[in-house]
């Protein structure tokens, strides 16, 4: 197994980000890529797909478009809450259906359910709840399905172990660039926090707060200590987010291609 097979590409629909591009932004243009796209320009072999405001739908034919656009992925996870939260309702029965589909199915992700970002007017045990509904409905599953979740390092110290524990794997995001001068110290603090869980990185290559493009020496420094997380076996993987800003002349979209072409063939332990 080498770097590249962990590697994975957090995905949206094309122009799900716009808001935050164009001119009036200082941008030329808008992208225009769709995930499956985006994950060829990086090249790597596994993706999230994330819906956004309900698209696209459970059981739409557009759904099914964009699964067979992964047909060549290793791996695909779908969103069971997708941007700020949103829920359907239906989207657990429909990722136990994808799965009979296609043999690349192989989790469900929670985004902006926990702490920050999140929408939802749930209480804490409701959204216990929820989650072991969907932990019952996914174990109905053809073969077994992995819960992923989002949790932003802000939400560390505040996160309540007994609820958030209940995803296998943990998704590790820092929402400003500039708070990544901690980084380590944060995934000490959430490696403490929750020793047993699966984790990734996750890596942003806009700065959503600012608008900007990361800075390279700050794709540096998060891309070489996941790289270094990953040689030592404390992370599963790494996660770029994400298509929808990709293509537009970022200097952080291509110092990642360029970083990627480096280490994709590095073996692992």
């Amino acid at each position: 197994m080498n770097v590249r097979d962990k590697l994975w590409l957090f995905a949206s629909r094309a122009h799900d980000d716009d808001i935050y591009l164009g001119p009036s932004n200082g941008f030329t243009r808008w992208s225009r890529i769709t995930p499956a796209e985006g994950a060829m320009m990086l090249d790597v072999p596994n993706v999230i797909m994330i819906g956004s405001d309900g698209v696209p739908a459970p059981y739409s034919a557009e759904a099914y478009g964009y699964m067979e656009s992964f047909y060549r992925m290793q791996n695909v996870v779908w969103s069971i809450t997708g941007s700020g939260g949103f829920r359907a309702g239906n989207e657990e029965n429909f990722i136990c259906h994808l799965a009979e589909r296609y043999p690349n199915v192989t989790g469900a992700f929670a985004d902006d359910f926990l702490g920050a970002g999140q929408k939802t007017t749930m209480n804490e045990e409701e959204k216990r709840a929820l989650i072991l509904s969907a932990r019952e409905t996914l174990n109905t599953a053809c073969r077994p399905l992995s819960m992923w979740l989002t949790v932003y390092t802000r939400d560390i110290e505040s996160c309540d172990p007994s609820l958030y524990g209940l995803f296998d794997n943990l998704t590790l995001w820092t929402w400003e660039y500039r708070e990544l001068e901690r980084l380590s110290q944060n995934f000490e603090r959430f490696e403490q926090k929750f020793p047993t869980n699966k984790k990734y990185l996750g890596i942003y290559i806009l700065d959503y707060p600012s608008g900007k493009a990361i800075p390279n020496e700050y794709m540096e420094l998060q891309c070489e200590y996941g790289l270094k997380l990953l040689r030592e076996g404390q992370i599963d993987g790494m996660i770029f987010l994400t298509n929808c800003v990709m293509g537009i002349g970022l200097p952080s979209e291509y110092w990642l291609r360029d970083w990627i072409d480096r280490v994709k063939n590095i073996e692992l332990p």
